[in-house]
């Protein structure tokens, strides 16, 4: 038996990597036409496109896993059953199940592939193609708006107009309150460097406010202790989609230390926790299309009806995640919710095979 579940998993593995290629070269096209009508803005030419889109892949394999894994597994068992392999099994008295067991080994490998792209190679690959991208078009590392951003850090209130290829801020204003939420201190810094969990500023400039009025000093060098370090600002510059588990933690609890909404990166969290249950849930749901009502269908027939399920599931996953996020649903539970109404779709199909 194990030498035919090891059959099983290599035919849908293999058609898995063939969808999966397809998807691939497509999506890559479309980028690659997106891309050039930035071409020639500041210095982003041809070479910096291919090496933008070459760091981008492991972003268009994690996305599109989930879709490959239901059309290879379609098209997999669909090529074993269209040369009576299947009915050869079944005739063998190999049961159904049987062979959802060979067909969960595949789940059990893309889930493991899934976990690697969107953990291991996907965070720092997106986060190297976006300050590519940035620095030949604009010379500095993008930030999350043209205006620079904001960061809370208990009574301070910062805003960092550029972060630098090299991890340090230019032009930094620091807004302290006091108890009474009343503006305190204004410092003003062309540029901040973090070394041994202390920032140093340049050209400082401060303005102290109290009853008798505001006084302004400056100097050279200051020095300022900060929760905020070049981790968390990378998490800021980048979409909370494209970080790793680890750093989503990281920053959530940074936010709900400084009494901040979390809800995006928490929708973020549980979006990547459950992202290789979806791949496996969407292999999973490839035996019914064999077994089931469409098991007699073309082979075209199934591809289509498997695109459908697939991008069925990718937009009702997308939009509940949105819909959660307007009104407040509890972020695991929007994240959950979609890959379990395929999963007990998937279940009730399975239990009406005989």
């Amino acid at each position: 038996m194990r030498l035919l579940d090891r059959y099983i998993a290599k035919t849908i593995l293999s058609s898995t990597a063939m969808v999966l290629l397809v998807l691939l070269g497509l999506y890559t096209f479309m980028d690659f036409v997106g891309e050039l009508n930035d071409l020639g803005k500041g210095q982003y030419q041809l070479a910096d496109i291919f090496l933008y889109m070459a760091l981008s892949m492991p972003k268009r394999i994690y996305e599109l896993l989930p879709v490959a894994a239901l059309l290879g597994s379609v098209l997999g068992l669909g090529s074993l059953a269209s040369q009576s392999e299947l009915v050869a099994m079944r005739a063998a008295g190999i049961s159904v199940q049987q062979i959802n067991k060979a067909v969960m080994i595949v789940a059990l490998c893309l889930m493991f592939v899934a976990v690697f792209m969107g953990e291991v190679l996907r965070p720092p690959a997106e986060q190297k193609a976006r300050e590519i991208q940035s620095l030949a078009q604009t010379g500095t590392v993008v930030s999350q708006s043209e205006h620079g951003f904001w960061t809370r850090d208990g009574l301070h209130f910062n805003h960092i107009r550029q972060v630098l290829p090299d991890d340090t801020f230019a032009g930094i204003s620091i807004y302290e309150f006091d108890a009474q939420n009343r503006l305190r201190i204004i410092t003003k810094a062309k540029k901040a460097e973090y070394e041994d969990e202390i920032w140093t500023l340049s050209d400082v400039v401060q303005s102290t406010i109290d009853e008798q009025g505001v006084r302004v000093s400056s100097v050279e060098y200051a020095r300022w202790k900060s929760d905020l370090n070049p981790s968390l600002v990378d998490v800021v510059i980048v979409p909370p989609e494209f970080l790793p588990v680890w750093g989503l933690v990281e920053y959530i609890s940074y936010l709900k230390n400084n009494q901040q909404s979390a809800k995006r990166y928490q929708m973020a969290f549980w979006m990547k926790v459950m992202m290789p249950i979806s791949s496996a849930v969407m292999v999973f749901l490839a035996v019914p299309f064999v077994f089931g009502p469409l098991r007699t269908a073309p082979v075209g027939g199934r591809i289509v009806a498997g695109a459908l399920v697939g991008i069925g599931f990718h937009l009702f996953n997308q939009s509940f995640q949105h819909v959660g996020l307007v009104f407040g649903v509890l972020p695991w539970l929007a994240a959950i919710f979609p890959t379990a109404v395929f999963a007990l779709v998937g279940w009730y199909l399975m239990k009406k095979i005989h």
